[in-house]
This record gives C-alpha cells, sequence and structure tokens, in this order.
C-alpha cells in the first residue's frame, strides 16, 4: 500500500479534526442503540464497525522538486588558440561521435609542427656527428650523453606540437545535442574557452532534488522512482526512474543533501533544463495502515485505536508516522489484531462493551 506524507499539515490538527469530526458526525440512531444495547452483565453496549489493519507493507513517497539534466553535459573548447575558421553546427543541432564542430585557422599550428619536426631532424645529426667524434676519441662521453638528450627534448617538443595540432579542432565525444554555441568564424579564441555546450546521450539523464536529513535517511540507491515533467506533452505520464546517487554530506549554505535520480529510458523530447517533480517510493515494513477515522487522542505523533478483545474494547498507544487521504501509517503493538474500531471509536472507553455491527 503507498502512502504519502501530508508535510503542509501538522499531525495534531490532523488528528485532532479527525476525533471531533468522528464525534460530530455519529447517526443519531447508531447512538440510540447504543445507549438500549446491554451486555450480559449489565453495561451498556456500544455499536461499532471494523476496519482490517493493512499489514501488506506501507510505502513512504518522498517528493522533491529539480531540473532535468542529462549525466554527460560537456562544455568543450580548443586545446591551443587562434583565428577560428570554420563552425559547422548551430545550436540544437544533433551530432554523432566524432563529428567535427569547428577548427581553427592551421597556419599557426601547422607552422609549430614543422618547427618540432625540423627541430628533431637537427638534433639527430648532431647526435650522429657527435657519436663518430666520440668513436674517435676526440670528445668526452659527456658531450655524447648531452647530444642524446637533446634528441629526446626534440622529440618530445614535437609530439606536444603534434597533439596541439590535432586539437586545434572540436569534435563531438559523443553522439548528442548542440546546447549552445559561443563561437563565430574569425573570433580570436584563447585555450580552454568554452566553444560549445553539449548534452551527451551516452549516460542518460538526471533529476537532482534537495531533501532534508529526515527524508535521505529513508533512500537507499536502487529505490524505484517517477519523474514528472510539468512541460511534457503527456502531462501527468510519470517516467520510470531509480535513486542511483545520494551524497553522504549536506549542501553547507541550505542543510540539505542531493539525491540524483537517474531516468530509465531518454526519449527524443527530453531536453535538458525541464523542471520536474520526483516521487521516491520507500518501503517501509515496521509500519501497517489503519483508517484515520480509528486514531482517537491524537496529540502529536501519538495517538490510540481501539481493537477487540473479548467482546469488549481495548485501547493501544500507537505512533502516526504520516498521513495519506483516508489512511494513517502507525507503529505499535497491533501483533494479534487483524481489526480496530473505525465508526464508534470517538465514544468508546478502554473495557467498554462492544456490539460489532456487520
Amino acid at each position: 500500500m503507498t502512502l504519502s506524507s501530508s508535510p503542509g499539515l501538522a499531525p495534531t490538527l490532523l488528528l485532532a479534526a479527525l476525533t471531533l469530526g468522528a464525534a460530530a458526525c455519529r447517526p443519531a440512531e447508531a447512538r440510540a442503540r447504543a445507549e438500549e444495547a446491554a451486555s450480559p452483565d449489565g453495561a451498556p453496549a456500544v455499536t461499532v464497525r471494523l476496519a482490517p489493519i493493512d499489514r501488506a507493507g506501507v510505502t513512504r513517497v518522498v517528493r522533491g522538486t529539480g531540473v532535468l539534466r542529462f549525466k554527460s553535459e560537456v562544455d568543450l573548447s580548443f586545446k591551443v588558440g587562434g583565428v577560428v575558421a570554420q563552425v559547422l553546427v548551430d545550436e540544437g543541432a544533433r551530432v554523432q561521435k566524432g563529428q567535427l564542430l569547428a577548427r581553427l585557422d592551421p597556419t599557426e599550428v601547422s607552422a609549430a609542427l614543422r618547427q618540432a619536426e625540423e627541430a628533431v631532424v637537427k638534433a639527430e645529426r648532431d647526435l650522429a656527428r657527435v657519436e663518430r667524434l666520440h668513436q674517435a676519441g676526440a670528445i668526452p662521453v659527456s658531450q655524447r650523453d648531452d647530444a642524446g638528450t637533446a634528441v629526446r627534448l626534440a622529440r618530445a617538443a614535437r609530439d606536444a606540437a603534434a597533439f596541439n595540432a590535432q586539437r586545434s579542432a572540436v569534435f563531438a565525444p559523443e553522439a548528442g545535442r548542440i546546447d549552445r554555441r559561443a563561437v563565430e568564424p574569425g573570433e580570436i579564441v584563447s585555450p580552454g574557452r568554452p566553444v560549445f555546450h553539449m548534452s551527451g546521450r551516452s549516460r542518460g539523464a538526471v533529476v537532482r532534488i534537495a531533501l532534508t536529513d529526515r527524508d535521505v535517511l529513508r533512500l537507499r540507491e536502487g529505490d524505484p522512482a517517477r519523474v514528472h515533467l510539468d512541460a511534457h506533452p503527456d502531462g501527468d505520464g510519470a517516467l520510470a526512474a531509480t535513486v542511483a546517487q545520494i551524497a553522504t554530506s549536506a549542501t553547507p549554505a541550505t542543510g540539505t543533501f542531493d539525491v540524483e535520480v537517474r531516468l530509465a529510458s531518454v526519449g527524443d523530447g527530453l531536453l535538458s533544463g525541464l523542471t520536474a517533480k520526483v516521487e521516491i517510493d520507500h518501503a517501509e515494513p515496521s509500519l501497517v495502515a489503519v483508517p484515520t477515522a480509528a486514531l482517537v487522542d491524537g496529540r502529536g505523533d501519538a495517538a490510540s485505536v481501539f481493537v477487540l478483545d473479548d467482546g469488549k474494547a481495548k485501547r493501544v498507544p500507537v505512533h502516526v508516522a504520516f498521513l495519506s487521504g483516508t489512511s494513517a501509517a502507525v507503529r505499535g503493538p497491533l501483533e494479534g489484531h487483524q481489526d480496530v474500531v473505525s465508526a464508534g471509536a470517538a465514544t468508546l472507553e478502554d473495557g467498554a462493551p462492544v456490539r460489532v455491527q456487520r
């Protein structure tokens, strides 16, 4: 049984209202029959109705609001600076892995690569000459070692120049969509400046919500969840999801804990930045569900219910975890009992004889 708490109403006010409402709505003829009926020992019997205790399992619904994002959103930039030669995609474009998005004018990086390659040729030529002189005994071994080091340094510089030349173009790291474009042809860009923001699809979509400490302690990774998008064309259609990550420390500014919920699938209509409402189901095996009409003497989260014991009413104290509609999730010593008194509970005293109305 799935129940959800009502955070906007205090349990004390709800339970008090239920108690007063049950007493005020009791039918006049039921009161008359209860006064006329009597138990074998002469005490008047109160006519009541019973309701079953739901032990099928109570599920608490934890709610939060966040923004839908794709897990692999990245900023794309050039490794080196230079003049932008081409920009091949616009905002909103769908791209495939490895697709060329933009490139710099290759003049500068190509010249740097050729310079590095020529430096390698010179260093290798110098090393060969030093080796011959060293074999002839004309120079010490230290000069031969220095020439070898110069070759290795030149080769390393050539590799760095080749790497920069390769990174003078921006390619899509995976399939996805271009969310923002921040560059135009002819612009001079600096190294590392973001020129595109891209949402990749390979790692799915997530919604990050902030929860209080009481709520976050009830959750476990893998708990089922539902995501509702306010702007989704299906209206109230829920998207299946699961709890993927739970923060291990609170956010300093708010004192809340971030919980990341991952959608089971990513449809074509999903866009990064959509407002989402999240519902997370958490099983509460220690709770049972009873009708709210069965609750009496509500004070905060403490209340009582009546059960039958040899034809008499027995008061049982319970702890109210939360309310949902006409049901209440409670914890208390109700083992061995199948029913609670619903109609007529407000007029009972502990030990009063009762007559069950079928």
